[in-house]
């Protein structure tokens, strides 16, 4: 019974959670992630390879991944999304455990593509907010794997990044 309600607890929470985040972002006071990316994209080297949008102590937080494969680099970028300052930066050195986001990286920098673009035609397709954007590579094929908030909660699907379309067998809810 106890592991129950905990259980309970926990899905509430998620719930309550993304109602939180879907409020702040249909309130239209915020720059959309797909926005803040190209100006990511234009000042800082590399290519971004994960977004996430967060809340934190109830105000709405973009968080950003940026590999750049020539630096053999991980930068992670979080900003206020309300005024788009930056509130932390944090740099490391590529792991042999991000190879696959590498691989995908590299098909979006051959492509001639960012994860902003990506993330602009993913928009067209599918209504809702995307709250998390994942570059990947699985079985030789890249892919975005998406979460895209709405009135009914997130779901979660993916998007091939050569051929620029969804990938049906990856789509969940």
């Amino acid at each position: 019974m106890a592991r129950w309600l905990i259980g309970l607890l926990l899905v509430s929470g998620s719930s309550f959670a993304s109602q939180g985040l879907y409020s702040l972002l249909s309130t239209g006071n915020y720059p959309m992630p797909a926005e803040m990316m190209q100006q990511l994209e234009q000042q800082h080297e590399g290519v971004i390879s994960e977004f996430e949008a967060d809340i934190e102590n109830g105000e709405l937080i973009y968080e950003f991944k940026m590999i750049d494969p020539q630096a053999k680099t991980i930068t992670e970028y979080e900003y206020r999304a309300i005024d788009g300052s930056l509130k932390e930066r944090e740099v490391s050195r590529l792991k042999n455990d991000d190879k696959d986001e590498l691989s995908g990286v590299l098909m979006l920098q051959q492509n001639g593509h960012s994860l902003s673009e990506m993330l602009t035609l993913v928009n067209q397709e599918s209504s809702g907010y995307i709250v998390k954007a994942e570059v990947d590579n699985d079985l030789g094929i890249s892919y975005i794997e998406l979460e895209i908030l709405d009135i009914d909660g997130k779901r979660q699907l993916a998007f091939d990044i050569e051929n620029k379309q969804l990938l049906p067998l990856l789509k969940w809810d």
